[in-house]
């Protein structure tokens, strides 16, 4: 098993990310990746470790959080993409699922571990089928070449965040407790386990998420927000949740252990929880609805940039008959720039911390026959495509959830 570790987080070392530049650009789309020129940069390990990952990172880094542990917590490698371990990870990742099977249940089947079969991810990567894409959805796969099934199966495994360096397997510190060493959180095996583990802080706040869920567009120079093509951590950091770890909501405890099932995003309770919506007529012909995230954690919605809100009202006769529809969608708007490289961010209008107020007009001719009421609701939407970026209404929808919906007279 440890001899296994050790091929396992070794193998491919210096090979995988060794040109950026052609993973990134090999098979880039002009639509969404006229820029994909480079792959995303992973946060950079600390002098000393052998992970693999690039010397310089241009990552944002997790958000400094309050710990007692800060002083002594040695850096470990954390999870990233592109690791493209094929056969070894598929190997040692049954040797995973074998002794923790609570955990393998959850995760067989969850959007980790579909994560390059997702039909929505395949339907995209058809339009941009690039390296810089395969490289997070298939980690473990050599992002240049169609994976092996078994390895395109594993999605984001076990091996994913738990090995990142050789001989030991990462895993987060228990609450309240410290480091098993002065100047570091190295657990040798101990009686019934099959192998070291490192307990890390750091893996315990953001550190694990942050490699895969936060990365600049290919070529895009600066840190500011525009430049990233994800900014879900630094969000992150600027909300009233910033204290909180990610599996505090994204991992909740099921029986006493942090479920692996990474369900909540795609379940409408629980993203109707997390959404308050209240409208009301501001005027005669202006609706006003006011969204509020219930426990901000980062925008809603956050991540990629097919994810957004569409808020939109109908005018309607006693009949049902629709008389003036309106619709605003609350995303990161992008848009390509002819002869340009990469996407330049128009406006951010997403549900932050603060609530956030959408004025719809619905006023009408005179001569227009008279209405009876006014249909709203907020849908949860993701998009195929998000073409050229200038049109929302042009974005093709591939799945969508009614978060809220009314009606006022």
């Amino acid at each position: 098993m440890l001899g296994l570790l050790c091929v396992l987080a070794g193998c491919l070392r210096g090979e995988v990310t060794s040109d950026r530049a052609d993973l990134a650009a090999e098979g880039a789309s002009p639509v969404l990746a006229a820029s994909a020129s480079t792959m995303p940069a992973v946060s950079a390990p600390g002098p000393g470790t052998s992970s693999g990952a690039p010397e310089a990172s241009s990552m944002a880094a997790p958000p400094p959080e309050p710990s007692t542990e800060a002083a002594t917590e040695p850096h470990l490698p954390m999870p990233r993409p592109y690791r493209g371990r094929l056969g070894a990870a598929v190997a040692l990742n049954a040797t995973c699922v074998s002794c923790h099977a609570e955990e393998a249940a959850a995760w067989r089947g969850s959007h980790h571990q579909r994560a390059h079969l997702n039909p929505a991810f395949r339907e995209a990567f058809t339009i941009e089928p690039t390296a810089f894409c395969r490289g997070c959805h298939a980690p473990e796969a050599d992002p240049r070449k169609d994976p092996p099934a078994a390895v395109g199966q594993l999605g984001v495994a076990c091996v994913t965040c738990h090995v990142t360096e050789e001989g030991s397997v990462l895993a987060a510190t228990v609450p309240g407790t410290a480091p098993a060493a002065p100047g570091g959180a190295d657990l040798p095996a101990t009686v019934g386990m099959p192998h070291a583990v490192q307990r890390s802080p750091e893996f315990a706040r953001t550190g694990g998420c942050v490699g895969c869920h936060e990365f600049r567009f290919p070529l895009a120079p600066g840190d500011e927000d525009a430049h990233f093509m994800q900014t879900t951590v630094r969000e992150h950091q600027r909300s009233p949740s910033a204290g909180k770890a990610c599996a505090a909501c994204h991992m909740p405890v099921v029986k006493g252990r942090r479920s692996h099932a990474f369900a909540e995003v795609r379940d409408p309770e629980w993203l109707r929880d997390h959404l308050r919506v209240t409208a009301a007529r501001v005027e005669e012909d202006t609706v006003r609805l006011t969204l509020v995230q219930t426990t901000p954690g980062h925008a809603f919605p956050t991540g990629d940039l097919f994810r957004r809100l569409e808020v939109g009202c109908e005018l309607r006769r006693a009949d049902g008959k629709v008389v003036r529809r309106e619709v605003r969608h609350l995303a990161r708007h992008f848009e390509a720039v002819p002869g340009k490289p990469g996407r330049h961010l128009d406006r951010d209008d997403r549900v932050e911390s603060a609530p956030k107020t959408v004025d719809i007009e619905l006023s009408v001719p005179p001569s227009a026959p008279p209405s009876d009421h006014i249909a709203w609701w907020v849908t949860y939407q993701r998009v195929a495509t998000v073409g050229a970026g200038t049109d929302p209404s042009q974005a093709r929808v591939e799945s969508e959830v009614k978060l809220h919906a009314g009606v006022l007279r």
